[in-house]
């Protein structure tokens, strides 16, 4: 039987941490702004019975991307890490497993202590967003960039 918690406070958007091998993807890690926790579904299985489709839990779970964003740096760092890591995906065929990596989600109290440790396993970028230069913005707005990551699985402790 679940009960009600005792801590009434509400989850801060800003208080979070993202960890991935700061070896091979230090500025990545570094410069990471925003980060979206995947959704994941439970696809239910339709079972025709007696004229009517009867829903039943399904046996697979879906998992969204983990989304990231980060600030580009003006050098390009962590873009180009970004861009390598999946040149080197393409390139290195039958070595997939070589170019994945594990990542931690640190979601902080008020305080700043760790809350929940949120570990993806096996994870490796599918998507880096367009940067957008323009000449006629009023004022400096740094550039964003959005990765996109697929995963084995995460879990919550």
């Amino acid at each position: 039987m679940a009960s009600l918690t005792t801590n009434k406070n509400f989850l801060s958007p800003v208080g979070f941490q993202f960890k991935i091998s700061s070896n091979n993807y230090p500025n990545l890690e570094y410069f990471a702004t925003a980060c979206t926790l995947p959704g994941f579904n439970l696809d239910s299985v339709a079972s025709p019975y007696r004229g009517v489709n009867l829903a039943l839990t399904g046996d697979r779970i879906n998992f969204d991307e983990l989304g990231l964003r980060i600030n580009v740096t003006e050098n390009f760092e962590n873009y180009i890490e970004t861009f390598n890591w999946m040149h080197n995906i393409i390139n290195n065929k039958g070595a997939d497993e070589d170019f994945k990596a594990d990542a931690t989600l640190l979601v902080l109290t008020s305080h700043n202590n760790i809350s929940k440790e949120i570990k993806f396993n096996g994870i490796f970028p599918t998507a880096l967003s367009a940067l957008e230069f323009d000449t006629q913005l009023e004022s400096v707005d740094y550039l964003q960039a959005d990765v996109q990551f697929s995963y084995t699985n995460f879990e919550i402790s």
